[in-house]
């Protein structure tokens, strides 16, 4: 064997052996143009009509967060986004969840109930996409988003949700409507759901308050749910999170779990400048983190910045998804430098 061959596979065993990846680390660059659109919370309106006019430029369309239903299975449109519509030409969605509030105002939040209810019989899906049509055009937007969550486990009640995606696509055309379906990354994507409607994916949460300390997404998941998306409509998209999440882990408490919250990018720079933190960024997801103890405790921090948003942005465009959804205005991410 000659040197040339004898160093080829000694750095084939070094790379084997120290566990690295052959892949370049998930970063943002040139892609295939996409289109941004992201969403005003009614629990936070002020702050993300503030940062809209402020980023205006970079969105395509934004969506209002949320109808949902009252006690008697009505849909209830909140009062903190009563003529709302921020300035520009761009589309205004409607988002309808399927939260419930009961009286004395508790919420029963992603009630699969509620959409069997709605969706039982085919007179009762008729008349649920008549009352969201006119709740839209009561409220003058330019599109409709459903976003139905915790229903996938049930195929029946999912057959049920197909039919109605392709009777909502109907109606909503001759409504001169645009319509929108949010699919949860649980969510079955091969059952035949309308041509018609773009259908978005959530692709966040990987890790979170349900989990240990990790990022929001990473490459694999997206990877994994580009995938699984390819049996959708050709109007498809990627729905991505901003921000980050805390978990505590401190020696009182590891065994039980320590708290465990959801935070803005602003919030996790505090942290680390606060407490001197080295922050790193990891190469499969191109997400921040960083460790500190306080007192007894410990904690691990991870969340995204503008870097992390073009690195997913990047890798959806690049397999064809060209319409992404950023998770919310208004929650102390800096949009400025994200890119389309």
């Amino acid at each position: 064997m000659n040197h040339a061959v004898l160093a080829l596979a000694a750095a084939g065993f070094l790379l084997l052996s120290s566990g690295c990846s052959a892949e370049k680390p998930l970063a943002g660059g040139s892609h295939p143009p996409v289109t941004l659109s992201s969403w005003v919370v009614s629990w936070d309106r002020d702050r993300g009509i503030k940062e809209y006019e402020e980023t205006a430029g970079l969105w395509d369309g934004i969506s209002l967060f949320a109808a949902d239903f009252d006690e008697k299975g009505n849909l209830h449109f909140p009062k903190e986004l009563e003529n709302l519509r921020p300035k520009g030409q761009i589309p205004l969605y409607l988002t309808i969840v399927n939260d419930r509030i009961l009286s004395g105002g508790k919420t029963v939040e992603k009630d699969r109930e509620i959409v069997a209810e709605k969706l039982k019989t085919e007179e009762s899906r008729y008349r649920h996409v008549k009352d969201i049509i006119a709740l839209a055009k009561e409220k003058q937007v330019d599109g409709i988003e459903v976003d139905y969550e915790k229903i996938g486990q049930d195929r029946e009640l999912m057959n049920r949700f197909c039919d109605f995606t392709r009777m909502l696509d109907l109606e909503a055309r001759a409504a001169h409507l645009k319509v929108r379906i949010i699919l949860e990354p649980s969510m079955p994507m091969d059952l035949p759901y309308s041509e018609g409607p773009e259908y978005v994916v959530m692709m966040y949460n990987l890790y979170g308050t349900h989990s240990g300390p990790g990022p929001k997404a990473d490459r694999k998941f997206i990877e994994k749910m580009l995938k699984k998306m390819e049996s959708l409509s050709r109007r498809k998209g990627a729905a991505f999170s901003t921000g980050g999440c805390l978990w505590q882990d401190s020696h009182l408490f590891g065994l039980l779990g320590g708290k465990k919250k959801y935070i803005t990018e602003n919030e996790a720079i505090r942290l680390a400048e606060a407490h001197h933190a080295a922050v790193e960024r990891d190469p499969e997801s191109a997400a921040l983190h960083f460790s500190y103890k306080e007192g007894v405790s410990s904690y691990d921090v991870w969340y995204g910045d503008k870097e992390t948003m073009n690195a997913w942005i990047t890798l959806a465009a690049k397999h064809g998804v060209t319409h992404v959804g950023l998770w919310r205005l208004g929650a102390g991410q800096d949009m400025g430098g994200v890119r389309k």
